[in-house]
């Protein structure tokens, strides 16, 4: 039985690897920055307290995701937020803001919109770095499930890119 300074040792030897990935992962499902920093912070803090209940080393990656998927969406459920591009935060609207930040706006805001079930592998995939087989893995679909939300759900950021929000 290792002590709790070994286990501490071997989870962020599992964990830093994969920082840069979850804070992607994060960031890309949460706008705000501090509530994504909090996420992070809550996820790797439960995922240290139940390392102990993790059997097999090799599924850390998919422990780890899993926690902050449930945390984002406890999150989004309790604040229940409405946005559109009409309400755009100030610091957005404002002159000085840059194309790539209101980009990247438009680009949430579309992610908001699309189904859950398509918007997940494509930030997983796109924006994450997961492999087809990891995203299966991860989400219980056939890699060509995979595949097929992936294709389903580029069209349909395409349309809500070039289409609905630039008509408005």
């Amino acid at each position: 039985m290792e002590n709790e300074q070994e286990a501490k040792q071997r989870f962020m030897q599992l964990y830093a690897p994969l920082h840069e990935r979850l804070v992607r992962f994060v960031q890309t499902l949460e706008w705000d920055r501090e509530e994504a920093r909090d996420i992070v912070s809550e996820t790797v803090v439960t995922a240290l307290e139940q390392f102990a209940t993790l059997r097999n080393p090799n599924a850390f990656l998919f422990y780890l995701f899993t926690i902050a998927k449930r945390k984002i969406y406890k999150r989004a459920k309790q604040k229940q937020r409405i946005t559109s591009l009409e309400n755009l935060p100030e610091e957005l609207s404002s002159t000085y803001a840059s194309d790539e930040r209101i980009n990247n706006y438009e680009l949430k805001l579309a992610l908001s919109q699309m189904e859950e079930k398509y918007r997940e592998p494509l930030v997983l995939f796109e924006l994450s770095g997961f492999s087809i087989r990891e995203i299966s893995l991860l989400l219980a679909l056939s890699e060509n499930g995979v595949k097929s939300r992936l294709v389903r759900a580029r069209m349909q950021l395409s349309k809500l890119l070039n289409g609905k929000l630039h008509e408005e």
